[in-house]
């Protein structure tokens, strides 16, 4: 079975919905796209205001030749590709680990399955816990699907790596994996081990950041440009982590050294031509509708508004309308951005009522259709949300809260519906992998009623 999700800009902010399960046997590109239509069709949600086809990066969904993505496009002319940047950064890491000279996915595996496998091994490690009066931490698993998993796999075993490194170097050569007899043993291991511990904690970030539940296509452009760029100053600094430039020093032979020092570089490059290679064609309509993540409305000009225009159906928007409105907007912004406790509290105390009220107000989906959708599963994210920004003393305020707020109450349908377009395009389809998790309890609801 296969969610289909709606994310949508509602009064408060970014919404998602599960509008309907589909069981879908053989995933080709007709079959999902036939299902997915009859789904929004049957739900009475119109399909030229579909904005964005969101999903994983598999050619069945967004292939250029036959995909479910090619399918809408031609019955919704100017549809936006909506990409996975989470997977794009899984898989950026995973094609540049074709370069490092040591393989630390296979390693770390290794080290995880010789203790899963045997109760007496993890005895005999313990004493050796004991021994240096260290507490025991549990060598963690990686999951091979989601390669940036092995940073927290890496980050553990940094921590009790004298403890394990001195456990198999002690027992017998024939019991040793050769794998990990090696690693323990060369330059190589231990600086590819460090070196991608640097590094992934970079592409880590943007990833995290890209799953967040109120990360749109807005906030896009400024995850993906500040990882690049972060990713070219290592280039151009040939800075690898402080760990990694000490064991480099101690390493004799200048040729090793060298070799490493391309491995890293050649790693770092197919990370970045790898994220380019799906960014670069839309990186304008990023940077386009990036305007709207900006929460100093007073500092956004008019032409940035009016460029962003040019990637919605002008038809429906009136541009001296939308001109006057957001000028409107702009001056509300500056006219009590400084008052009741400043623009941070009134959004704030503005989101506190959405708590009360989310399960009780019927959304719409782009002002025109009712939405027959469970919106309660964001419900909980908005209270983990305002508990988190409680408890910290800087004040953030997220984009789609703020224009919200903003936008409450006024009449200004021109510039509603472009912010309601560019909230829409989705950045991930993180919020639909946490459901697969909970289908066996779906499921069981559904035989039950």
């Amino acid at each position: 079975m296969l969610p289909i999700v709606a994310q949508y800009f509602s009064t408060f902010g970014i919404n998602h919905g599960i509008i309907e399960f589909i069981q879908q046997q053989h995933e080709t590109a007709d079959k999902l796209f036939f299902n997915i239509k009859y789904v929004l069709e049957s739900n009475e949600l119109k399909l030229e205001q579909l904005s964005s086809i969101g999903s994983d990066n598999t050619n069945v969904s967004i292939g250029q030749h036959h995909s479910v993505f090619v399918l809408f496009n031609q019955l919704v002319p100017g549809l936006i590709q909506g990409n996975c940047y989470c997977h794009l950064c899984h898989n950026s890491v995973k094609h540049g680990n074709d370069h490092i000279l040591f393989d630390i996915e296979s390693a770390v595996l290794k080290i995880y399955a010789h203790f899963s496998r045997s109760s007496v091994r993890l005895e005999e490690l313990s004493n050796y816990f004991d021994f240096i009066e260290q507490e025991q931490e549990v060598i963690l698993q990686h999951i091979r699907l989601r390669w940036l998993s092995l940073l927290q796999s890496i980050e553990r075993l940094i921590v009790v790596y004298p403890v394990i490194k001195s456990y198999f170097l002690n027992i017998a050569h024939r019991q040793c994996p050769k794998l990990l007899l090696e690693f323990f043993t060369s330059n190589k291991g231990e600086c590819s081990l460090y070196f991608l511990k640097n590094v992934l904690i970079e592409v880590q970030e943007a990833n995290l950041q890209s799953q967040r539940y109120y990360t749109t296509g807005v906030n896009l452009y400024s995850i993906i440009t500040d990882l690049l760029r972060g990713l070219n100053n290592r280039l151009r600094d040939d800075y690898f982590g402080s760990k990694v430039m000490d064991l480099l020093e101690k390493i004799q032979h200048t040729t090793e050294v060298d070799d490493l020092k391309k491995s890293f570089r050649s790693f770092i490059q197919t990370v970045i031509q790898y994220i380019e290679s799906y960014c670069q064609d839309r990186s304008l309509f990023y940077k386009s509708i990036s305007i709207f993540s900006e929460t100093d409305i007073e500092t956004i000009e008019w032409k940035s508004i009016e460029y962003c225009t040019t990637y919605i159906n002008t038809t429906n928007i009136d541009k001296d309308c939308l001109y006057n409105e957001f000028n409107h907007i702009r001056s509300k912004y500056v006219g009590i951005k400084d008052t009741f406790g400043g623009i941070y509290k009134q959004v704030q105390n503005f989101n506190s009522s959405n708590l009360v009220s989310t399960k009780q107000i019927d959304t719409t989906l782009d002002n025109v259709c009712d939405i027959n959708v469970q919106n309660n599963c964001d419900t909980d994210n908005e209270e983990q949300d305002v508990k988190f920004h409680k408890e910290h003393k800087n004040h953030f305020i997220r984009c789609d809260q703020l224009w919200a707020y903003l936008l409450y109450d006024e009449n200004v349908p021109n510039l509603r519906k472009l912010i309601e377009f560019a909230f829409s395009i989705p950045a991930s389809n993180a919020f639909c992998e946490p459901i697969f998790s909970h289908m066996k309890f779906y499921g069981t609801i559904i035989e039950t009623t």
